[in-house]
């Protein structure tokens, strides 16, 4: 990716500097395109699977910034420079997760006489794969026809994540596969009273998402959410064992001690965006399992 700023810097090179002119706010397109381009560019082999998206010092998401910028700067100079921003606006809205329009921006840049062009087109080549996957529907009206929705749709990130592995663009499929994989795996949690072994098979479902992104960013959520079917399985008990002489106190300290070892991961993990909500999830629980004791002993 960063062979690309090089070509941008070879057409910019021959071109002089064109200022922003009166725009205003972040959103505003820079004195010169390179400022742009240089923040982008940097940020263009960014693992997207193992880290969040980047933030540029106004604290916006910086592919969306840029592509903002690009887009003002081309209204403001219609047709100038169009292969250049054009190919940059391609690259911000890929990384956005917008396949379809890169892939269409990348084949307008391919058929202009550029030093972009052969770039683009592989550009849009791989685009195209990923708008391909994207496009496959992901749910139904019925639970088995969205889970036989996302298990294909799965085969088809399968086959992109083999197609671009090793390369930069292995982690934004990834991040696809293991969105689709949570999404499945949370249609099982919340349809396990309708399936045959549901509870098994809904906590398998989210030992699975754990084990297999253990390198992801989501990792933290993905243990928040087996902490929360861990505490609804404690609530549960208490609802289904009402009588004083139903409810056996050891399981139920089992059932709510699991929940609470789970959420205290989470709550104990310095740097993670979900820590605050563990934190008062772990505390909503511990009150809980104080308050079902008192009430039974």
């Amino acid at each position: 990716m960063r062979t690309s700023i090089a070509v941008l810097v070879l057409v910019l090179a021959v071109a002089r500097a064109a200022p922003a002119g009166d725009a205003t706010g972040a959103f505003a397109p820079y004195e010169d395109l390179l400022e742009v381009l240089a923040d982008l560019t940097w940020h263009l082999k960014d693992d997207a699977y193992r880290f969040p998206p980047p933030k540029d010092p106004t604290g916006h998401d910086l592919y969306q910034l840029a592509l903002h910028r690009l887009e003002n700067w081309e209204k403001r100079y219609p047709g100038r420079l169009r292969d250049v921003t054009g190919y940059a606006r391609a690259e911000a809205l890929e990384h956005l997760g917008e396949y379809k329009a890169a892939a269409d921006l990348y084949r307008q840049v391919a058929a202009l006489p550029s030093p972009l062009a052969a770039r683009a087109r592989e550009g849009g080549e791989r685009a195209g794969a990923f708008a391909d996957a994207a496009a496959l529907p992901e749910d139904a009206p019925d639970v088995d026809g969205a889970l036989a929705a996302l298990r294909g749709k799965l085969e088809a990130w399968s086959k992109v994540v083999t197609r671009y592995g090793g390369t930069p663009w292995e982690p934004p499929a990834l991040a696809e596969e293991e969105r689709l994989e949570a999404m499945a795996a949370r249609l099982v949690v919340a349809h396990r009273r309708a399936v045959e072994d549901g509870t098994t098979a809904a906590e398998r479902a989210l030992r699975f998402l754990i084990q297999k992104h253990a390198e992801s960013k989501e990792l933290p959520g993905h243990i928040l959410h087996l902490a929360d079917f861990y505490a609804e399985l404690a609530r549960d008990y208490v609802s289904e064992h009402e009588r004083p002489l139903a409810f056996d106190e050891d399981e139920f300290v089992h059932r709510a001690d699991r929940a609470l070892d789970t959420y205290r991961k989470v709550a104990t993990w310095d740097g993670a965006r979900e820590k605050p909500e563990a934190q008062a999830r772990f505390a909503a629980l511990d009150a809980y399992k104080t308050a079902v004791l008192g009430r039974y002993r």
